[in-house]
């Protein structure tokens, strides 16, 4: 079927939105979003990829010819996903909300390969689909193991990420198990017990979320005709942060939509040089695009509105695909930003040199030239109640210190734990998940209200207790059950004062809460895993550090925050992957070590003489150290370098910058501190 789309946006509809929306696109931009065809773009970081997709969207919606053909945007993350549809909603065009109905998709890669491939095949094998969820899959095993099977877990260390490794395989037209610790089988009864758990799980219709991919596989090889049928019902794709997705992702969706084909346009977006999240664990990356060349992108943007040019200058060299990374801000606007200067100046971006005796003196040092650098009013500044300073320090390593070899967070700032950030949240008991929907400022209130449910279903699950039809209960089985007990309207108010600090989370009023879940819930029979998710625990206390750094004082706070007492902002501390995608005001980037010491074999691609490497677009004898920093963290540090608008700062051992480099960066425009009283002093310790 011929593709009524050719020509479909012209200069004047770019020009009109623009107009509309308060959008300004350049030559590329305006290329990108005329462009019909199937296309690979590279956006490099704040170059505002979001608003160009949906703007592009808005374009196609105002002009979309068919009634029963549709577009299908496919992002790697919910977060991106509620961005784009956020962009949509809020649009002043009329028609951009169309695209949020049939026969239009928008979703994660994840809920568009279970909903329109593997969703149905399994319904038409009697398959209930109850839940798609690894923790959840994960738990449930463990909760039905026999004791002789969960004392071998047990011993692996960490059950979770031994069962986490449960792998659904589909060979020779059939479905079969690879079992975690034993790839070729076992004739054990831990191996038998583990594989009939996993099986039962399945056929009630508990999934690991990439067993769905695994039954798209089936499909592909069972019933191509899919393929056509999806080709014909969505001839228009978007792919986003496709830089993060894993092989076997990529391999599903290019089979459903190959670039290749002349039935469908499929446009593909994302930066190779911010791919840390593709490969994780076992998992092999993604290789349709994230090996692309510079030149073999069809479109690179370079230019990014986030930062200035000196920081743009100072991280450009760090692009694995060597994008000349350069800012968009027009003089007006740097003008504009020159105010939120201490004193209308240029921020000045800082490597903080360390020794062994004076590591933990980083963070109050970063901590004393934030507050110097930054106004009062903007340190201040505050939108619906909401302070909007963002202060952040980062490292790649978060894991906890285990021997004096270790270079990580925490060696910078030892009440640091990974487990207590609040990305990739995972409580303890159920008080600990109450008290971060409390403090949580950056989820809304709805998504607290969804996750304090899924806190009541697993209450519920490690009970025992199974809805009618003899399975573990979901938000609507969970609903009617609590209904016909007659305790919903109690339960709704409950949750609303548990997320909304209308009681004191007292061991008084939790003992309250704890009789009504009981009671409600119907947990009669005793559960020593129900006692320990709903026990009672005492919230750590601020503790008051009185770190001092030239009279400053810094408070420790939970949640890996830190309170700078004089201008009362937090300094945040994260792990590299905890904060990718977000923008900070300023950014302290914290060397640790996995292998090598991750920034000293940075520190020749900071000066800009870039060591042996094999860099796409070079082709240079590479050496085994350089090669291991490649691989390892070159795009961590892009990541990292890339999310201040205003301050950029790196922590440095002084014994890995020698005196060339040293001279190097300072002619870069690196400033060195803190402040020695002599040079020697600054550069030896």
């Amino acid at each position: 079927m011929t593709l009524l789309i050719d020509g479909l946006i012209s200069d004047e509809d770019i020009a009109e939105l623009g107009a509309m929306e308060g959008l300004n696109f350049d030559k590329a931009r305006s290329s990108i979003l005329k462009s019909m065809n199937s296309i690979n773009v590279q956006a490099c970081p704040g170059s505002g990829k979001t608003t160009l997709i949906a703007a592009k969207l808005i374009l196609l919606a105002k002009k979309w010819p068919y009634h029963d053909r549709g577009i299908c945007v496919l992002s790697h993350t919910n977060v991106a996903k509620n961005e784009i549809i956020d962009r949509l909603i809020n649009s002043k065009t009329r028609e951009a909300r169309n695209l949020l109905s049939y026969p239009h998709f928008i979703g994660t890669i994840q809920e568009f390969v279970g909903k329109y491939i593997s969703h149905p095949i399994l319904r038409s094998e009697a398959i209930h689909i109850n839940q798609v969820d690894t923790d959840v899959c994960v738990d449930l095993i463990y909760s039905r193991l026999s004791h002789g099977t969960r004392k071998y877990i047990d011993g692996k260390n960490k059950y979770s990420n031994v069962l986490y490794d449960f792998e659904l395989k589909y060979e020779n037209k059939d479905f079969s198990f690879k079992i975690p610790t034993w790839p070729n089988g076992s004739a054990t009864n831990s191996y038998k017990n583990l594989e009939n758990v996993r099986t039962n799980l399945f056929l009630e219709g508990y999934f690991f979320y990439r067993d769905i991919f695994t039954c798209a596989d089936m499909v592909l090889n069972e019933c191509p005709y899919i393929k056509q049928q999806l080709q014909s019902r969505f001839p228009f794709i978007f792919i986003d942060e496709m830089q993060d997705t894993q092989e076997y992702q990529d391999i599903i969706i290019s089979q459903f939509f190959p670039q290749k084909s002349t039935a469908i346009a499929v446009q593909i977006f994302g930066d190779p040089d911010q791919a840390i999240f593709n490969g994780i664990k076992s998992e092999k990356p993604n290789r349709s695009y994230n090996i692309r060349k510079r030149c073999e992108m069809d479109f690179v943007i370079e230019k990014s509105h986030r930062f200035d040019d000196s920081i743009a200058k100072k991280i450009s060299k760090l692009s694995y695909n060597e994008i000349p990374l350069e800012t968009e801000l027009a003089q007006p606007s740097i003008q504009e930003r020159r105010q939120i200067h201490n004193s209308t100046g240029d921020f000045q971006h800082t490597i903080l040199l360390y020794n062994d005796k004076t590591i933990q003196k980083v963070i109050p040092a970063y901590a004393d030239l934030v507050s110097g650098q930054f106004s009062a009013s903007y340190k201040n500044k505050e939108v619906n109640g909401k302070k909007m300073f963002c202060v952040k320090a980062i490292g790649a390593v978060g894991k906890e210190i285990e021997n004096e070899a270790d270079l990580r967070i925490g060696n910078f700032w030892p009440e640091f734990h990974k487990e207590k950030s609040i990305k990739g949240f995972k409580e303890k008991t159920f008080i600990d998940l109450v008290r971060y929907c409390r403090k949580s400022q950056n989820i809304d209130w709805a998504q607290n209200y969804k996750l304090l449910f899924s806190g009541y279903l697993k209450i519920i699950r490690i009970s025992g207790k199974m809805d009618a039809e003899c399975r573990y209960f979901n938000n609507s089985t969970f609903r009617t059950f609590i209904e016909e007990r007659g305790y919903w309207k109690r339960l709704q108010y409950l949750s609303y004062a548990l997320l909304l600090d209308k009681y004191s989370l007292d061991e008084t009023f939790w003992k309250k809460v704890q009789d009504f879940m009981r009671t409600a819930f119907e947990l009669s029979v005793p559960s020593s895993e129900v006692d320990e998710y709903l026990k009672y625990e005492n919230q750590p206390a601020a503790v008051d550090s009185n770190v001092n750094s030239k009279e400053l004082k810094l408070n420790k706070l939970p949640d890996n925050k830190i309170l700078h007492r004089k201008d009362n902002f937090h300094i945040e501390l994260s792990t590299i992957h905890g904060v990718k995608g977000e923008t900070h005001d300023a950014t302290l980037i914290l060397e640790t070590r996995n292998n090598v010491k991750d920034i000293e074999v940075m520190i020749d691609f900071l000066t800009g003489d870039r060591p042996a490497s094999d860099f796409p677009n070079q082709s240079l004898k590479e050496t085994p150290k350089c090669k291991a920093a490649n691989k390892q963290f070159l795009r961590q540090l892009y990541v990292a370098a890339s999310r201040p608008r205003h301050l950029l700062c790196l922590a440095i051992n002084e014994k890995h910058i020698n005196d060339k480099q040293f001279k190097a960066l300072q002619k870069l425009g690196w400033n060195f501190g803190p402040e020695p009283e002599t040079e020697q002093e600054l550069r030896h310790g």
